[in-house]
């Protein structure tokens, strides 16, 4: 039975053999991944950006970064996107970074384009993508299994420097202040906090990552798939409010029952009007340029979820949580959520 009908004839007590069996991506094909991102990253870092009339300086990109799934250590076994934070030397503030962005990507664009270790690997479908903020995107192929595989590359400021990424606690307010001033629309800027994006999820105990991947697997097959043109929540909003279930519903205890989880996230999906999350691990409110921003966002309409990392962008404003709402109480109707003919019980979580 394929996995996208899987799910919802499993029963609950089963839901640990259906994640390691049908998610969990196999060692094979992460390092034939892994092999062409390395390409990627290497033709990234030894290239050398000139040719737009209004960036009049050497750019070189300082690091890149693995972000989304495959960084995190949830990627599916379905996976086919990578997603690459790249920092550039050209950008030396938010502002600056607002101001060039589109011209970096149209350099980027144009040396991909004739990029010969990438045409190897049939480079396809080079883009420049709309989005939060705008990435550019492109297929690559696979060496050993040929399979096609999308890549976004994101440019960003580098705020943060190695003293900063040891922090494991607040960072130094002037960072956020900064960030808060450039006025940027929300999210624009969340690039530059994604190593701290990616370690929030990436140092969770196992089993967490399995409740992730089985929260990401029955969104993307059954939420995205039925809905392609919705402007559906990103899949990042979906992580933060797992996290915070396993957190508050088990007090962060790394031996939890996996359908209880999951039962918790597809109750609390149902109940979106009413979520507000929100984290004090890298921002609190003693500064009080942070208090005003973030009290302004805890005055907004239901859902929220501020990105730990960003206090500026709530992650879930403005999406169709209604039709995430529809198909979790969907969900809560299938074998996936019952146990003997019993539903499984959820653990006690406050909405807000």
């Amino acid at each position: 039975m394929a996995a996208m009908q899987a799910l919802y004839y499993t029963p609950a007590s089963k839901l640990n053999s259906f994640v390691s069996q049908q998610l969990q991506s196999c060692r094979e094909w992460k390092e034939e991944v892994l092999q062409v991102v390395q390409t990627v990253e290497q033709f990234l870092r030894h290239e050398r950006f000139y040719g737009e009339e209004e960036l009049d300086r050497e750019v070189r990109v300082l690091k890149v970064v693995k972000v989304g799934s495959l960084g995190n250590g949830t990627v599916l076994r379905s996976t086919r996107e990578v997603e690459l934070v790249a920092f550039l030397s050209c950008f030396r503030s938010f502002q600056e970074e607002a101001r060039y962005h589109k011209a970096i990507l149209r350099m980027m664009r144009e040396k991909v384009q004739y990029c010969q270790d990438l045409q190897w690997l049939r480079l396809g479908d080079l883009r420049v993508c709309k989005g939060v903020p705008h990435a550019l995107a492109f297929t690559i192929q696979t060496k050993v299994t040929m399979e096609l595989i999308t890549v976004r590359i994101i440019p960003a400021y580098r705020v943060l420097g190695p003293s900063e990424l040891r922090i494991t606690s607040q960072l130094p307010p002037e960072i956020y202040v900064s960030l808060i001033e450039a006025c940027g629309a929300p999210g624009n800027f969340s690039p530059s906090f994604s190593e701290l994006q990616r370690n929030f999820v990436k140092y969770r105990p196992t089993k967490l990552k399995s409740l992730l991947r089985l929260v990401k697997h029955w969104y993307q097959q059954h939420v995205e798939n039925g809905c392609p043109k919705a402007n559906l929540p990103p899949i990042y909003a979906l992580e933060l409010l797992t996290i915070y279930a396993w957190e508050m519903g088990t007090q962060k205890e790394e031996n939890f029952m996996l359908d209880e989880g999951f039962t918790t996230v597809m109750e609390l999906l149902r109940e979106y009007k009413f979520i507000c999350i929100y984290w004090t691990k890298h921002y609190t409110f003693q500064n009080p340029v942070i208090e005003d921003c973030v009290r302004k966002q805890f005055i907004k309409k239901r859902p929220i979820i501020l990105d730990p990392v960003d206090p500026t962008h709530n992650v879930a404003e403005g999406y169709r949580w209604d039709i995430v709402a529809q198909r979790a109480r969907q969900c809560l109707k299938q074998d996936c959520c019952y146990n003997n003919r019993e539903p499984v019980p959820s653990w006690e979580v406050k909405f807000s």
